[in-house]
């Protein structure tokens, strides 16, 4: 009975231990860019794992933990996903990690693979700006919009004063501006635009806002286009004062 015991308390110890996954193994992601076109490539994603048992179920998984595919690899081969991206993906959609299962656990994730700084390493350039003058709640109101129409995503754009302060920065999804409120009775002055992207930056010409008492009260009046339109508004409202 004595030795019985004694067996099953190894068996136990034994069991014990091989419960679960090592906590020093890891999973490994890599990409290969197996063919390159104007707006898009095609990438050969792998995920591997050698230390754990076979059969091992691999998921290619997104930014917000969106399952892309999966694969059960029953040697020890590195699991492998064809996947296609292109210019237009959402940055959310070009970010992946590795995740493994097998008989003693779950592994993972592996680090995150983001392939829009890998494969679109682009400065920013051609940053363009737009502007449209309204009445709004808090009165003559500028809203200031600026695209990057070049650059590898994330764009950041930053809306700076004239003494380099920034005053609103905004991260938009690929290929959308950003659009600055301006209340001309709280800010007024010179203004640009900077676009960065962890590459280059990026500033638009200098833009003079005027304070809004200079502008004339014109309910749901709309300016697109350039600055020119407002500075002129500006001067034929202080000449017409002087006269």
């Amino acid at each position: 009975m004595k030795l019985l015991w004694l067996l099953l308390v190894a068996t136990l110890a034994a069991c014990s231990f091989s419960g679960g996954p090592a906590e020093d193994v890891t999973v490994t992601i890599a990409y290969k860019v197996l063919e390159v076109y104007p707006q898009s490539r095609r990438v050969l994603i792998t995920c591997d794992i050698p230390e754990a048992p076979r059969p091992v179920t691999y998921s290619l998984v997104a930014s917000r933990g969106v399952l892309v595919a999966k694969r059960v690899v029953h040697d020890y081969k590195p699991a492998s996903f064809n996947i296609n991206i292109t210019l237009k993906s959402s940055p959310d959609l070009l970010t992946y990690s590795c995740q493994a299962a097998s008989n003693l656990g779950t592994y993972g994730p592996s680090s995150r693979l983001r392939m829009y700084s890998e494969l679109w390493a682009k400065p920013v350039s051609q940053l363009q700006t737009d502007v449209t003058l309204y009445d709004g709640d808090s009165g003559p109101t500028v809203n200031l919009s600026c695209l990057a129409s070049s650059g590898s995503p994330p764009i950041t754009y930053h809306l700076v004063g004239d003494d380099g302060r920034v005053h609103a920065q905004q991260r938009p999804l690929h290929g959308e501006p950003a659009t600055f409120s301006i209340p001309l009775s709280q800010m007024s002055g010179w203004f640009q635009c900077q676009a960065a992207n962890g590459i280059s930056a990026n500033s638009s010409a200098r833009i003079l806002l005027p304070p809004g008492d200079l502008l004339p009260l014109i309910p749901t009046c709309i300016l697109a286009g350039s600055l020119i339109s407002i500075a002129a508004i500006s001067a034929g409202v202080l000449s017409s004062s002087r006269l």
